[in-house]
């Protein structure tokens, strides 16, 4: 595990070196505009258009280039007059350009979005001169998933170094799988031990980070993704503590409704078992998850209906590890199947459709 870890972490810090061969002389998503009622008005995050347009002075960038990239198909107008059609991407000299002003305008076969958008004002890196304030690309979003992906790793890390065995245990599918899961696994923790507390932080994190990745590639379709949604690297950040602090919470009341209702049912024993199997699978589940979308998006993946596709396989997920408890607990308790339901209803089922209530409205 620890070479796989070591080569997760050399895998980012690559992508964090990576530099592109260009130098972004203006980003000019600020300056987009919508013709709506007769006349232009500044572009806005929820307007649902299939072209936007750009006043631009040539004169200004002499020797420069526009760069138009989109993951959709776009054509390009310069004053009303097609330069190029049906492309994903342009790299237009500006000199080219013979008017002392222009309207460049940009449509697409799709609603445009400024995070599938780019339109920017660029000098090739090898250029000697460079006029007016020059940046280097900056991306916040990426900047997140790299940072956030780095210090998922190194917990993980520190988890293993700090206790192998129980870490092993917890990232075991045979366990996680197995309808009869020996006693010897369930005697190397409890609900309660604080060897699981910095367990029952990762599966936090993890979930939080899952779901921020699948945010910024979505366009919000539902109110918490709204309440996710960040500009810079420091918002996206407070946002994944925010929301990893929520599931934190909900672990910890997952924890006492199922300490509470296992007492109540006569099957205190196996509140344990059914407890760290639910984190088991989290941990599990999240990992994978989170090697997939993280190795996408940072390749620049920005296909949305793969991140809906993603999102939506969250309430799947949940349904698949309420019916392999159910197959669990039938081989270890000895309820008929309705009184075994009755139990899944109050110590999964109901935390289920509150989930789903809290990510699908």
């Amino acid at each position: 595990m620890m070479r796989i870890i070591f080569l997760a972490v050399n895998f980012l810090l690559m992508n964090v070196g990576f530099a592109q061969d260009y130098f972004i002389k203006m980003d000019l998503q600020a300056d987009w505009l919508v013709f709506s009622d007769g006349a232009f008005r500044e572009f806005k995050d929820n307007d649902q258009v299939k072209a936007i347009h750009i006043r631009l002075n040539p004169s200004r960038y002499r020797g420069d280039q526009l760069l138009v990239e989109s993951e959709d198909w776009f054509s390009v107008f310069i004053n009303d007059e097609l330069i190029t059609d049906n492309v994903k991407y342009l790299a237009l000299p500006i000199d080219s350009i013979q008017h002392r002003s222009a309207l460049i305008s940009l449509v697409g076969d799709r609603s445009i979005k400024r995070k599938n958008q780019k339109t920017l004002i660029i000098t090739a890196s090898s250029s000697t001169t460079i006029p007016g304030p020059v940046v280097r690309p900056k991306n916040d979003s990426r900047n997140f998933v790299i940072a956030a992906g780095l210090l998922l790793i190194v917990l993980l890390a520190f988890m293993l170094r700090l206790n192998p065995k129980l870490t092993l245990s917890y990232f075991s599918l045979s366990r996680l799988f197995s309808l009869r899961e020996s006693d010897e696994g369930q005697s190397l923790a409890r609900i309660g031990s604080s060897a699981n507390l910095l367990f029952y932080l990762f599966a936090s994190l993890s979930v939080g980070f899952v779901i921020m990745v699948i945010v910024i590639g979505v366009d919000p379709q539902y109110r918490i993704q709204y309440l996710l949604k960040g500009q810079s690297f420091v918002e996206l950040s407070i946002r994944w503590l925010q929301l990893s602090g929520g599931v934190a919470v909900a672990i910890f009341l997952k924890a006492i409704l199922i300490t509470m209702m296992s007492i109540l049912f006569g099957i205190n024993d196996q509140s344990g078992f059914q407890f760290l199997g639910f984190i088991r699978s989290i941990m599990l589940i999240t990992v994978l998850f989170t090697g997939a979308i993280v190795f996408y998006f940072i390749l620049n993946g920005s296909h949305e209906p793969w991140y809906s596709f993603s999102y939506a396989s969250l309430r799947w997920l949940m349904t698949a590890w309420i019916i392999l408890i159910f197959l669990k607990l039938m081989r270890r308790t000895p309820f008929s199947v309705f009184h075994l339901f009755s139990y899944i209803c109050a110590t999964e089922l109901i935390p289920f459709f509150v989930a789903v209530k809290l990510l699908y409205e």
